[in-house]
C-alpha cells in the first residue's frame, strides 16, 4: 500500500481479472499448467546441455514468455528477450521484462513472485537469502521460497513468475533510509 500510494490503492477497483481460459480451469489445472516443462524434442531425454525452458511472466498475455537455458538465472534469460521495446514500456526495464540494475543481489530491483515452478529453481544461496530479508521482501529459511531475486534464481525447468509493478522501489527506499541514517551519525 505504501509502495503504490494510498490514493492509488483506494482508487483501485478491487476486482480480480482473469481471462476466459483461466476462468474455465480449476486451481489444480492451473497449477498443473504452470508446472509443465517444455518438450526438449524427440530425443530430449538424451540432452544434457542446451535444454531450454519457458518463463511465463504474465499468464494473461500469450506473448509474455521468454526462453532461458538450463541453469541460467531468470534475469539473464529476460535480458535476451528483445521482442518489445522494454524501456519505452517501463523505464526500469532496461534489458527485458524484469527490471535489473546490479545482477549481484545488491540492489533488490529484480525481485519476482514465483507462481509456479519454485521447485525447479536452484536453492536460495547465502547472499540471496540474506538480501531478500534485508530488502524486506520475505523472511524465511526455505530453500525455494515464493519470492526470489531474478538475478540469482537459476532455472532447471519451466517457471511462471509475476513481476510486481512496484518492483525495485522498496529496495531503493530501504537503501535511501539506510543512507540517511548513516549520514546523521
Amino acid at each position: 500500500m505504501l509502495q503504490t500510494g494510498l490514493t492509488a490503492f483506494k482508487a483501485a477497483p478491487g476486482k480480480t481479472i482473469l481471462d476466459k481460459k483461466h476462468m474455465k480451469q480449476s486451481p489444480d489445472q492451473i497449477l498443473r499448467d504452470r508446472a509443465k516443462d517444455d518438450s526438449q524434442g524427440l530425443l530430449g531425454f538424451l540432452k544434457t546441455i542446451n535444454k531450454q525452458w519457458t518463463v511465463t511472466w504474465d499468464e494473461n498475455d500469450k506473448g509474455a514468455k521468454y526462453k532461458l537455458r538450463q541453469g541460467q538465472d531468470l534475469a539473464w534469460g529476460a535480458a535476451e528477450d528483445q521482442t518489445r521495446d522494454w524501456r519505452a514500456i517501463d523505464p526500469r526495464r532496461a534489458e527485458g521484462p524484469i527490471p535489473v540494475e546490479c545482477r549481484s543481489a545488491s540492489c533488490g530491483t529484480c525481485w519476482v513472485g514465483v507462481l509456479g515452478g519454485a521447485e525447479k529453481l536452484a536453492d536460495v544461496g547465502v547472499r540471496e537469502g540474506k538480501k531478500i530479508k534485508e530488502f524486506g521482501y520475505i523472511d524465511t529459511a526455505e530453500p525455494k521460497p515464493l519470492i526470489r531475486l531474478a538475478c540469482q534464481a537459476q532455472a532447471g525447468g519451466a517457471v511462471s513468475v509475476v513481476i510486481p509493478p512496484w518492483n525495485g522501489q522498496f529496495g531503493k527506499y530501504l537503501k535511501a533510509l539506510k543512507s540517511r541514517r548513516s549520514s546523521r551519525r
